[in-house]
């Protein structure tokens, strides 16, 4: 079983951030060790815990005032708790969410087709493409943005709740 808290400090998130298998997904070209994690209280980091060790974090960080940029990352040796810190992550944005947030976005790069189809799996629906976003391996890479509005996150929980999915 896991559990989610909120990231205290940079260092605790930079402790997950900055392990060197998921810094290299994640990281864009060019953001090396001189990279500083953001943390100014404008983004939102929720540690994914399992007992009392850090396995993951999510961050959260605000577009407006009603949207939310989502994403995981889960150190690799922990990735088979994909599914279940995705539903707590919408369990949260549900129930301890600041409540003016409305709406849950994610940013994909294409590279990474598996957690494109793992977002579609929590209900979050297609929305286009940021064309050549993301610089990754020396290339523009697209990301496929996916979104989820707060009714469609109930929908989708409620049909958790009854085991339906």
């Amino acid at each position: 079983m896991i559990t989610l808290c909120k990231a205290e400090t940079v260092e605790e998130v930079d402790a997950i951030l900055r392990d060197p298998e998921l810094f290299e997904r994640i990281a864009e070209d060019g953001q090396g060790d001189d990279y500083k994690t953001p943390f100014d209280g404008h983004q939102r980091y929720m540690m994914i815990m399992k007992e009392d060790q850090a396995i993951g974090v999510w961050n959260l960080y605000p577009v407006n005032t009603v949207t939310l940029n989502i994403h995981c990352n889960l150190l690799k040796n922990h990735r088979g708790y994909g599914v279940e810190a995705s539903v707590l992550i919408l369990e949260w944005f549900l129930t301890d969410c600041p409540k003016q947030y409305e709406k849950l976005n994610a940013e994909i790069p294409v590279i990474y087709p598996e957690v494109y189809y793992h977002t579609k799996k929590f209900g979050f629906q297609d929305e286009g493409i940021n064309r050549q976003s993301i610089m990754k391996n020396g290339v523009l890479v697209d990301q496929w943005r996916l979104g989820a509005t707060k009714p469609e996150v109930r929908e989708f929980m409620a049909k958790v709740k009854e085991g339906q999915l």
